[in-house]
């Protein structure tokens, strides 16, 4: 239940907690009960900055769309349909690095006949397709976190745009 109510309230939500609590598992499930896109983003700890979510140029000079911007460009043009992207264990690598420009994105959405958005994604790209490509609001970005030595902890600001489930106990009784 705490799950819906962060995916209504926020765009951007963090699964923390020990591993093999669920966190992973629960947005999947949820966009399978709901009829929602599941997209699974695993993040790589040598994500230093966007590239990898938003795109970038290339040195002949075309564009390759990040992942993050792709599913944005497919869920602008199906509205009524909930996308739930999960980026696994988003603090394996720095969150201030990779994330800072989706991030402000959020912090600065607006309403556009009736719906929510963001700014362009990639406003300075070189290809038009995706130039104009915003978060719309029927993105949530679902972080899964696992609390312990060898990742990375988070700034005010990502916590501060986030609504943080923290996942503690494990209930090996609920397996039948």
């Amino acid at each position: 239940a705490a799950f819906i109510v962060a995916a209504r309230t926020k765009p951007f939500i963090i699964l923390a907690g020990i591993s093999g609590t669920g966190k992973t598992k629960l947005p999947r499930l949820v966009a399978e009960a709901t009829g929602a896109e599941f997209i699974n983003i695993p993040v790589r700890p040598d994500w230093t900055d966007s590239s990898e979510l938003l795109g970038y140029e290339r040195l002949e000079g075309t564009f390759r769309p990040g992942q993050l911007l792709q599913v944005a460009l497919e869920a602008s043009q199906h509205p009524d349909k909930q996308y739930f992207v999960l980026l696994d264990e988003m603090n394996i690598a720095r969150v201030e690095y990779y994330l800072a420009e989706v991030l402000s994105h959020i912090e600065e959405r607006f309403r556009v006949e009736g719906r929510v958005q963001s700014k362009p994604l990639a406003p300075a790209c070189s290809d038009p397709k995706w130039r104009g490509v915003v978060l719309p609001s029927n993105i949530c970005i679902v972080g899964s976190v696992n609390m312990d030595e060898s990742t990375q902890s988070f700034s005010k600001k990502v916590l501060d745009r986030a609504f943080v489930i923290e996942f503690s106990d494990i209930d090996l009784s609920a397996i039948g």
